[in-house]
């Protein structure tokens, strides 16, 4: 393998992956994009190894499949999308029928016209509307709910005498 075949398998992996390149190879994963390319090119050469390991050493299968990009793309390294990396996050996701979230409202806001003798919706979200709350029968008195440990802004340090 020359070096510009390993450009090509290096090029899409990003500084996470060659990270983990470098730590399946022994070497210091300090530095850049670039550095760390340079290091696991310059270490694929004098080892003779051109394989991809995963952290613990494992050899990784010879190609990588990314939905949507021709094997020429990803091979080139032409590959641009940073959300198609084999490991991330979205690996094995799909689209269901059920939402991943609830819809409160139709789009607009909820609609309080009525049509006719019906009369409108009473859905009050308002937890402190509730007429069996917990704040139900509380008053305002002259006694403080809290006790004032300083005054607003702080204690002055200034003393006079």
């Amino acid at each position: 393998m020359n070096t510009e075949e390993i450009d090509k398998l290096l090029k899409p992996l990003t500084v996470r992956d060659l990270r983990g390149q470098c730590r399946a190879r022994g070497l210091n994963i300090a530095g850049g994009l670039d550095s760390l390319r340079d290091k696991i090119k310059e270490h694929m050469i004098e080892s003779r190894d051109f394989t991809l390991h995963t952290e613990n050493g494992e050899t990784l299968p010879g190609g990588i499949a990314i939905a949507g990009v021709s094997t020429s793309d990803v091979v080139s390294g032409n590959c641009q999308n940073n959300y198609v990396r084999p490991s991330g996050q979205n690996v094995g996701n799909f689209i269901t029928d059920r939402p991943s979230s609830r819809v409160l409202a139709a789009p607009g806001g909820a609609s309080q016209i009525v049509f006719g003798d019906a009369p409108p919706p009473t859905n009050n979200n308002n937890n402190y509307a509730r007429p069996g709350g917990q704040n139900v029968g509380n008053f305002l008195t002259d006694k403080n709910s809290s006790r004032v440990l300083a005054p607003p802004g702080g204690r002055s340090q200034i003393t006079f005498g």
